[in-house]
């Protein structure tokens, strides 16, 4: 009957962790659908517990971390545009020429942020594919996994129980 119940836990640490891909599926999945199974079932287990933690802290984290950098390169897209003023203005409203062959300095400024930008969010989301496969993988092996970059909004205890502890 333990070693049952040690599956079980496993199963459903690693169905947190997968769950988080919900995404994918609807707005918020990666929040709602890993804290609904959580929630249901972190009173059965310390392990259960510590994993729904750590996926839902992580899930918190990237996302943070990328609304911040898509404020940080928005911001400057904006400020750049704002910055090149009425001439500019007026020259993109035309659509006739390339309205940035006065100053290309804003252009740059434009397509540099974007660039940087983009590619910290896009490794973020490499980021999150690849460590959310691994803590499932952990999980499934009924080990503890720690996520890189996580603010631990819900904190957790030091001492865990894992499933293959006798």
């Amino acid at each position: 009957m333990e070693s049952t119940n040690q599956n079980n836990y496993k199963t459903i640490a690693t169905g947190i962790h997968l769950l988080t891909f919900g995404k994918w599926i609807f707005p918020l999945g990666n929040f709602v659908l890993p804290i609904l199974l959580w929630m249901t079932n972190s009173k059965k287990s310390e392990f259960i517990d510590r994993h729904g933690k750590q996926a839902i802290n992580f899930q918190i984290s990237i996302t943070l971390y990328t609304i911040v950098l898509a404020f940080i390169g928005g911001g400057v897209i904006i400020g750049s545009m704002v910055s090149g003023g009425p001439s500019l203005w007026k020259a993109m409203d035309h659509g006739t020429d390339f309205p940035f062959w006065n100053d290309l300095g804003i252009f740059n400024t434009i397509v540099t942020s974007s660039v940087i930008c983009g590619t910290a969010i896009l490794i973020l989301g490499v980021i999150d594919l690849v460590c959310t496969i691994q803590a499932a993988i952990k999980a499934n092996e009924g080990k503890d996994y720690n996520y890189p970059i996580t603010i631990p909004f819900i904190p957790h205890h030091e001492e865990v129980e894992t499933p293959n502890k006798k």
